[in-house]
């Protein structure tokens, strides 16, 4: 794509207002305009790096950043000091990192979107950084995630079960909160007592009451868990499972008969048991409290007005062969169309591994088996790792080979 056909696509409201003003002054007319058009094109960050006589704008869509534009220094200089007055920031140059926020409403009688600043300087000049903070989807069923039946189904199965643990692993930006609020949803429309222990609590969830973690004031995961106990829950969400303290008290909910949800920062699914090892538990407990892991990451959708199939280009055929597979003749690739911008690809769909333990990983995690052994187990008895999910949904036209591949994660030991 061109970049006047950038410009066209993805910043028409900005473009022509910084055409039409040459002055200097503080309005922040055209910091709305940036947010107004940021915000059509779904992004959720937008970037304002300097160079040394210049500003890029990009915009962080789908995941992925895209180039929009490159303003002279005096256009990109004045953009970022309307950011900083709107955030109440100091519009002298930063010399440390500064932080700041505020809150915008696209048209008179919408709801406010909360922003956060961040501005550093760099070598070319001072850089910001911009955060629509909007809550996570919340989906109406596992299956609009992108989790296949059968993974659907062992969820239903730890969800009617008690006592256990589930958790939602994989890298930061993976979507793991979606898939939690998605299945917080799904439990709030039952019979079900749900209570959260997080540090912070981001976002509010309707019909969950939710507990904010304040070690100043003498609720730390330990105590919070305590009288989470003592509220009689059915289910109970520790946000993160970061550190030993939020581990033990994970522990502590499952070992009392009550069932948990939590993150964890994990590769794939056997990963979370290397973690759950790195912060102190044993194997032992692991084994006795761990039953479910959603292993997850996202990929672009492609478009599904532009979207053609064409023989894989080399890159993709010499991945595909060394990891043993055979290329296929055809495979989807993303062209560009009106409708998505020009960018090939609209949204984002998740790409999973649904891991419930069996007598079988119970007995391995006992004997202190490997990652490898662990997955070589998966592998044998048909469960579906992540980069097979991948694959399928490459071969559905749902995503392409080149997402697919940038997942980076392992087929089998």
């Amino acid at each position: 794509m061109s970049e006047e056909s950038e410009r066209h696509h993805l910043l028409p409201a900005l473009l022509p207002m910084l055409e039409a003003s040459r002055s200097s002054g503080d309005s922040p007319l055209e910091a709305h305009a940036l947010l107004d058009d940021a915000v059509r094109a779904r992004a959720t960050d937008v970037h304002l790096d300097p160079e040394p006589d210049a500003y890029r704008i990009r915009l962080r869509i789908d995941g992925r950043i895209v180039e929009a534009v490159k303003l002279d220094a005096g256009q990109g200089l004045r953009l970022a000091n309307q950011f900083k007055v709107l955030s109440r920031l100091n519009p002298v140059p930063a010399v440390a990192t500064m932080e700041g926020g505020f809150s915008w409403a696209r048209e008179e009688g919408d709801e406010e979107i909360h922003l956060r600043i961040t501005a550093v300087h760099c070598i070319a000049g001072e850089k910001l950084a911009i955060r629509f903070l909007t809550p996570p989807l919340a989906f109406d069923d596992t299956a609009a995630l992108g989790i296949g039946e059968e993974g659907a189904m062992g969820i239903r199965r730890w969800m009617d079960a008690t006592g256990s643990m589930l958790l939602v692993a994989g890298p930061t930006g993976a979507g793991k909160t979606t898939t939690l609020y998605t299945l917080l949803s799904q439990l709030r429309l039952t019979d079900s007592h749900v209570i959260t222990l997080e540090n912070p609590v981001e976002y509010s969830i309707p019909g969950v009451n939710q507990i904010q973690v304040d070690v100043e004031h003498g609720l730390d995961f330990a105590g919070g868990t305590r009288s989470m106990l003592r509220l009689d829950p059915d289910y109970v969400l520790i946000g993160e499972v970061r550190d030993r303290e939020s581990a033990q008290a994970a522990l502590s909910v499952t070992s009392s008969g009550r069932s948990l949800m939590g993150t964890l920062h994990s590769r794939d699914g056997v990963g979370v048991v290397t973690s759950m090892r790195q912060l102190g538990l044993t194997d032992n407990e692991i084994s006795a409290n761990l039953g479910l892991v959603i292993a997850q990451r996202l990929v672009r959708r492609l478009c599904a007005h532009c979207r053609e199939q064409a023989p894989p280009d080399r890159r993709d055929r010499e991945w595909l062969e060394a990891i043993g597979l055979v290329p296929p003749q055809l495979a989807w690739s993303a062209r560009g169309c009106p409708q998505c911008d020009g960018l090939g690809y609209h949204g984002r769909i998740g790409v999973f591994e649904i891991w419930q333990l069996n007598a079988g990983d119970h007995a391995r995690i006992l004997r202190h088996a490997d990652e490898s052994e662990l997955r070589r187990g998966l592998h044998d008895r048909g469960v579906r790792l992540m980069l097979e999910d991948g694959l399928a949904k490459a071969e559905a036209g749902i995503t392409s080979l080149r997402e697919v591949f940038r997942m980076g994660a392992i087929l089998s030991a």
